[in-house]
């Protein structure tokens, strides 16, 4: 039995320590578009403790992981996690981190950005983008397909931005549609509406996968939610496809960022597997026999 746990905490310590020097973080250089800094962000990422997967420390590993400047932590119908997130984020260099939540309601889902203090579902969308408007933060309709009844066209003029680019469109070219039909009757309702792409992630490592191009004075929460009211923004999905006024895009085209950068993905998969037998073999066997 003592062969076995040594092997097993072997294996442990040689898979942390393979991950360990084969995953390196890439560095993201600045890049600049008509005049703005081009910033690239999800603003719909759930995370732990809560309804997502990866601790906040986690989730900006990610983010870098995934080519992005900024992401916005936003559980279900609770601000909690993604404030911890924000604070936890300021102890160090990397992608920027703001606070969120995404109002879930039966007839609605309303992502809210740079807020402080819980927005409740239990209200009409109108009167939940005027709570997070008070906050001093912006309101972004989550994946608003024909299923969701609740988006009545006030509510949908006091919007800042709506999702036109999310993992839904991977469904099917309806689902496409549809997002595209609010994004086009925002616009109409609303011309600032910025187009949003988000990747919805909860546990799954596609942070970035749908993700949005921000025209923006600089690399902050401030810089970031202006860009957002104006609406200089381009949405981006997992095709590379872009959404958003036709000039924006004809700008943000040449800087069309690499969706994801993972030098060593096998490595990573084995170093965690090897990490994870390892574990579970110094459970299983770790347990040292007692005399009866």
């Amino acid at each position: 039995m003592t062969a076995w746990r040594t092997a097993a905490g072997l294996l442990l310590v040689l898979g942390a320590a393979a991950g360990t020097v084969t995953d390196r973080l890439p560095e993201r250089s600045a890049t600049h578009a008509g005049g703005y800094r081009l910033l690239s962000g999800d603003f719909h990422v759930h995370g732990f403790p809560g309804d997502g997967g990866l601790p906040p420390w986690s989730m900006r590993d990610e983010a870098r992981r995934a080519g992005l400047d900024l992401f916005a932590n936003t559980n279900h119908n609770q601000p909690v996690t993604g404030l911890f997130a924000q604070w936890v984020g300021g102890w160090s260099e990397g992608p920027l981190v703001i606070a969120g939540e995404e109002v879930t309601s039966a007839e609605y889902h309303l992502i809210a950005v740079g807020i402080h203090s819980r927005v409740s579902s239990d209200q009409p969308a109108a009167r939940a983008i005027e709570a997070i408007h008070a906050q001093g933060g912006v309101a972004i309709a989550a994946h608003p397909v024909k299923s969701f009844h609740g988006w009545t066209d006030e509510a949908i003029a006091m919007l800042d931005g709506a999702e036109v680019a999310h993992p839904l469109i991977e469904r099917g070219e309806p689902q496409r549609q549809e997002l595209m039909a609010f994004y086009e009757r925002g616009r109409r309702l609303n011309p600032h509406l910025a187009a949003i792409g988000s990747s919805d992630v909860h546990t799954t490592p596609t942070m970035g996968e749908c993700r949005t191009l921000l025209f923006a004075g600089e690399l902050s929460a401030g810089s970031v939610l202006d860009a957002i009211r104006k609406g200089r923004t381009v949405a981006m999905d997992r095709q590379g496809r872009l959404y958003g006024p036709p000039e924006l895009v004809r700008l943000a085209a040449p800087q069309r960022p690499v969706a994801r950068t993972d030098p060593h993905p096998a490595y990573r998969r084995l170093s965690s597997g090897t990490a994870l037998l390892g574990g579970l073999g110094v459970l299983l066997f770790g347990r040292r026999r007692t005399a009866g």
